[in-house]
């Protein structure tokens, strides 16, 4: 008598992990005189400290010092971390 073939069952859905919310930046990059906000852009932006393209859809932190909107810079994550602890902050 042949096999029956059953079929497999149904994965479980994996949960899908929900990403910080944007504009929220991680605690670390906050410091005085400065605003920062995790953003994805559809552009690419050159990053200050690596003076590497920032490409689109990547996630990366938008830094505005206080006072100077037009000063605005858009950093690779690791690039802000490594331009605190080059600054002095404990990151």
């Amino acid at each position: 008598m042949p096999r029956r073939h059953r079929r497999a069952p149904e994965p479980e859905p994996t949960p899908v992990a929900r990403p910080r919310g944007l504009g929220i930046a991680p605690p670390w990059a906050i410091v005085d005189g400065v605003t920062a906000r995790m953003v994805t852009s559809e552009k690419a932006y050159r990053c200050p400290g690596c003076q590497q393209l920032v490409r689109p859809g990547v996630q990366h932190l938008v830094v505005v010092k206080e006072d100077d909107v037009e000063a605005r810079r858009h950093w690779h994550t690791e690039c802000w971390r490594r331009e605190l602890r080059r600054r002095g902050y404990k990151v």
